[in-house]
């Protein structure tokens, strides 16, 4: 099942789903171009405009990705616990936040996956996290109101 749809300028899609793969898509031609495979689902997919890439979250691992993947800059991550989302700042490109849906808390990480804060407030289990496009703030969202 498909899990994540993004469009990457005028002529490229990318899906991602539960079967664990990326596929890029040329969308002129309705042919798939590139697949990426992950072990464990996708549990999340983000197009980062500022930065170029497409940030993923599968089991335990992050994944910066170069929107048109070349085989080349793929940066991975494996985190002691398993992120349902993260979200790169847009503009330093040091530092990276994640949910997790086995805890109420949100952590930055920098790109080494070295944890700087960790922000404790949630009800429930935080499924979503994103930096504002100037990197002042980001939001979270859990599925529980306390």
């Amino acid at each position: 099942m498909v899990k994540s749809v993004i469009w990457i300028g005028d002529h490229t899609g990318v899906t991602a789903g539960e079967d664990g793969k990326i596929k890029w898509w040329d969308l002129r031609t309705r042919n798939l171009t590139t697949t990426l495979t992950f072990p464990k689902a996708i549990t999340s997919m983000e197009w980062s405009p500022q930065t170029q890439r497409l940030v993923v979250t599968s089991g335990n691992t992050v994944a910066f990705i170069p929107g048109l993947p070349s085989g080349q800059g793929m940066h991975t991550l494996n985190l002691p616990y398993t992120p349902s989302s993260a979200s790169i700042h847009p503009l330093l490109q040091d530092r990276f936040v994640t949910g997790n849906s086995g805890d109420e808390w949100v952590r930055v990480h920098g790109m080494d996956g070295e944890e700087r804060e960790v922000l404790k407030g949630h009800h429930g289990p935080v499924h979503c996290v994103e930096f504002s496009p100037d990197g002042e703030m980001y939001a979270s969202g859990s599925g529980k109101h306390g």
